[in-house]
């Protein structure tokens, strides 16, 4: 058959009685289950079931890098609000339609190469049989990443394919695994290489006809998981692992476990029908509206990463200049060469490069104490001190040795381009590149100077991304977005101290709210006098939300700078030792305590992501970034704001702006610049959201 526009889903003869199902929707580079794609398979497979000349049937896709990418997470994202019924009849559906695939009067087979997750790999595992290419393959199930389960059957039948070991491991950890590994389990049972798939698919049905092992393997699957082994066991040590997948909210990891230790000894129907009450746990949990938000805003971000136009060629980038050897200058320096970059990096110090040098032991680094060498670089990256004066100086230095097409760039964390665009010949291949933290965090900032030409951007954003971090590019101002936006927290969190509020206390509310680290923490390994310095700059760059607090001075004069100095607002025994209480610090806060009333502890959560969400009104009303998203982009992927809450403008919808300005009104009776934006109050009286 030749599909037509519409057709997804088609079928040929790829040998004497074996039919190729091809899946391919049109005008998409991805294979997605939708509604449509369903009903198209339904029809296929039981137009397949009813003609009794075929001997076996592949399923194919016919996009280059992806089998199926799983579920329609646009038409998920419309039905959160669905009642459990409709969620349980939603899943049933799906079981249903993949069902066909493990009943037909033949065997089947998927023939995967590319992307197989979620209910794309659901579908391949009806089948009797599948093969994998290993090269561009990843087989998963990455639901709990965006607060859900699996829902047509993958809790069911992975494990009962591969053993419950493997089933724990790849489901509540979401984690994706290549055609080898996946052959190494069980959840494919051969692996060849992509131009040679189809061959090897039809050798596993004819084998499978020549001796109906495909019947029995269909018996197997229908019992109990073979051999569970110790379930409790299984328990304890899985609930740890998923407390420390730090990267992935433990709602729905812990319902899938508990799901599949419960099911392991049912019969497959049986768990079919429990997974689907499981989702039913899972779907619509405010965990699940963050997460698939946060999901979104990546996809966003790969179409509209901020003020760039896309559409204008890049300069290809083959060798980074760095100039500055310390921390992040390594840390810049590694993420280049783990993707093939060459390096050339530049520092004044003998010991900082050999530091250096001993850190990154790689072939594709250069270094070198003087500007000389950096003569052939297509991008230098300043990685200097937060000095004004010193970054001036090395912008001198550097263009007199780069070639004219060479763009420069600055790693400043919250120093404006305009004060330095003076010291810079030809403004329009000048920028910034700010690396919050080039091995932890994956946003990178890319500010757009008022002569920054639409080439330079576009050449930052394809090398950022060629780093797989994720731009966001965002006009020039003091902070830009995320120092902008952590300044704040740490203002508002010294505001509540003043209150009479302890370290304790606020730090253990905003980990409550879900963060990581609280303020205080988080104040210690930045270090107190730099936090000191960045404030004062903002302060008077022109940010006037914030107020200079006269804590952080005093720590800076004690020499207490946080974790470098082992002494700040906790003490520790060594630099990346725990955290002890600090009696010092906590004696210090309460001789700056003003006799302001205390709010409830439940409420510190919200009254500093209050004074946030403010301050990003004034981005929007500045007109610092192209778009809401680009916000909660940079407060996820650049401060480590919970994932689970989707992002502080969508938190804030969810929360409701009335609630957020009720919190700001409360904060304004002591610190009048924590009023309500015009935009919030506007926003309130007509229930509206940022997005």
């Amino acid at each position: 058959m030749t599909p037509t526009p519409t057709e997804m889903v088609s079928v040929s003869r790829i040998d004497p009685g074996i039919a190729l199902v091809t899946i391919d929707m049109p005008g998409s580079s991805a294979n997605v289950l939708t509604t449509e794609m369903f009903a198209q398979l339904e029809q296929t497979f039981l137009e397949l079931a009813g003609q009794p000349d075929w001997r076996g049937a592949i399923l194919f896709s016919a996009k280059p890098r992806i089998f199926m990418a799983g579920a329609d997470l646009k038409a998920i994202n419309r039905t959160l609000d669905w009642p459990a019924e409709r969620i349980i009849e939603f899943c049933q559906d799906g079981i249903r339609v993949m069902r066909l695939l493990s009943t037909m009067p033949f065997p089947t087979c998927a023939a995967i190469h590319g992307a197989c997750v979620g209910g794309g790999l659901e579908l391949a595992m009806w089948c009797d049989y599948r093969v994998a290419s290993n090269r561009q393959t990843k087989l998963g199930l990455p639901e709990v990443k965006l607060g859900l389960v699996p829902g047509w059957a993958g809790t069911v039948r992975l494990p009962r394919l591969c053993g419950l070991p493997a089933g724990l491991d790849l489901i509540t950890s979401a984690r994706l695994v290549n055609g080898d590994e996946a052959e190494a389990i069980g959840l494919v049972d051969a692996v060849a290489p992509a131009d040679n798939l189809l061959e090897v698919a039809v050798a596993q049905l004819e084998m499978a006809n020549g001796s109906a092992s495909y019947l029995d393997r269909r018996q197997r699957l229908l019992g109990p998981v073979p051999e569970p082994g110790d379930l409790e066991t299984y328990r304890r040590s899985y609930l740890e692992r998923i407390a420390e997948q730090t990267e992935i909210f433990p709602f729905a990891p812990e319902i899938v476990l508990e799901h599949l230790l419960a099911t392991a000894d049912m019969p497959h129907d049986d768990a079919c029908r429990a997974e689907s009450i499981a989702m039913s746990k899972v779907y619509g949990s405010p965990a699940s509206y963050g997460l698939l938000n946060d999901y979104f805003l990546g996809e966003h971000n790969r179409k509209h990463p901020g003020f760039v136009d896309l559409s204008v060629p890049a300069q290809p980038i083959r060798t980074v200049g760095i100039v500055g050897a310390g921390l992040m200058g390594c840390g810049i320096a590694q993420a280049c060469v783990q993707n093939g970059l060459n390096v050339i990096l530049m520092d004044i110090g003998d010991e900082a490069l050999e530091r250096a040098r001993e850190y990154l032991q790689s072939d594709l680094v250069t270094t070198c104490q003087d500007y000389g060498p950096l003569a052939p670089c297509d991008l230098v990256i300043e990685a200097v001190v937060e000095s004004l004066p010193v970054k001036q100086q090395v912008f001198q230095e550097l263009q007199r040795v780069v070639s004219d097409q060479a763009v420069i760039a600055t790693n400043t964390s919250a120093i404006p381009l305009r004060s330095m665009v003076d010291s810079i010949q030809e403004p329009s291949r000048f920028c910034g590149i700010h690396f919050c933290h080039p091995q932890i965090m994956s946003l990178i900032e890319i500010i757009r100077g008022e002569l920054t030409s639409e080439q330079t951007m576009a050449t930052a954003v394809a090398f950022i991304r060629s780093l797989r971090k994720m731009p966001v590019a965002v006009k020039d101002s003091p902070g830009f977005v995320v120092n902008r936006l952590l300044t704040v927290i740490l203002d508002q969190t010294l505001r509540l101290a003043e209150q009479g509020h302890t370290i304790d206390e606020i730090d253990q509310a905003m980990r409550d709210f879900g963060f990581r680290a609280g303020p205080f923490e988080i104040m210690d390994i930045i270090g107190t006098d730099t936090c000191m310095l960045a404030g004062r700059a903002m302060w008077h760059s022109g940010i006037r939300s914030l107020t200079p607090s006269p804590v952080l001075p005093k720590m800076v004069k004690q020499g207490w700078l946080g974790r470098k100095s082992l002494n700040g607002f906790y003490r520790y025994d060594r630099i990346d030792g725990p955290r002890q209480p600090n009696p010092l610090a906590a004696q210090l806060l309460i001789e700056y305590q003003v006799g302001r009333q205390r709010i409830d502890l439940p409420e510190i959560g919200p009254s500093i992501m209050s004074a946030v969400v403010l301050e990003a009104t004034h981005l929007l009303a500045d007109k610092i970034v192209a778009d809401p998203r680009d916000i909660d982009l940079c407060i996820i992927n650049g401060l480590s704001f919970p994932p689970q809450l989707g992002g502080i403008l969508f938190w804030a919808g969810q929360f409701g702006i009335d609630q957020i300005n009720a919190c700001l009104d409360r904060l304004a009776i002591d610190l009048p610049k924590r009023a309500p934006s015009k935009q919030l109050r506007q926003m309130a009286s007509q229930d509206q959201r940022f997005y």
